[in-house]
């Protein structure tokens, strides 16, 4: 195979850009795939799946594609920085943050602010 051609499914001949979600494509199989059309650059391919929902609707903040269903060194993918490809490409997105700790502690009673007290000198 030339290197400029990027590899074909055995089973249907079609390009696959593979799509493995917050985690290392050494780890195992992708998640998703998507069809790679050959002459389109592969983020865009990328932000169009998300913003037709292929993805879902929950998206980590990294996540890294490959043309390979295995790749076998750190130069065969990509790792994307998700939030930057949304602002890029203009989807709209919210944020929210998973808290990972077993603990679940409560908060400590945060101390009176003399900030909205005015000294009277």
């Amino acid at each position: 195979m030339p290197m400029n051609e990027r590899p074909r499914s055995a089973a249907t001949g079609e390009r696959k850009l593979y799509i493995w979600l917050d985690r290392d494509p050494f780890s195992g199989p992708p998640d998703l795939s998507i069809e790679d059309i050959p002459g389109r650059a592969d983020l865009d391919l990328l932000a169009e799946a998300i913003r037709a929902g292929r993805l879902g609707r929950y998206l980590p903040t990294r996540m890294a594609i490959s043309p390979h269903g295995q790749p076998r060194s750190a130069t065969a993918f990509r790792s994307i920085n998700v939030p930057n490809l949304l602002r890029q490409y203009r989807i709209p997105y919210r944020t929210r943050l998973e808290l990972t700790s077993e603990e679940t502690t409560a908060p400590a009673p945060r101390a009176a602010s003399p900030r909205g007290k005015h000294r009277a000198d």
